[in-house]
């Protein structure tokens, strides 16, 4: 290849089939956790820590926080914030 060539290469969108797969490759699809499954990973995780030997009050209490936080979170989505409008 020619020095052209290659900067018309370099230029040129990546829409070839050669880079499709290493494109692929690097996607990464992340789906949305539900607050009632964090909750529960907090929940569990302050039961394991709280077994330790060597946990901290410090842990414990940063834990105790974040499990509280998705509680309130897995709490406020439950409730209906507005009534729906029917109209007559």
């Amino acid at each position: 290849m020619s020095d052209d060539e290659i900067i018309a290469q370099v230029r040129k969108p990546n829409n070839d089939d050669d880079n499709s797969e290493s494109d692929e490759d690097e996607v990464i699809e992340t789906s949305k956790i539900s607050n009632s499954d964090v909750s529960e990973c907090f929940a569990k995780g302050l039961m394991w820590l709280e077994q330790q030997t060597d946990s901290d009050s410090t842990e414990l209490r940063l834990l105790k926080q974040l499990r509280d936080r998705t509680a309130e979170r897995r709490q406020s989505c439950l409730r209906q914030s507005k009534l729906p409008f029917k109209p007559m």
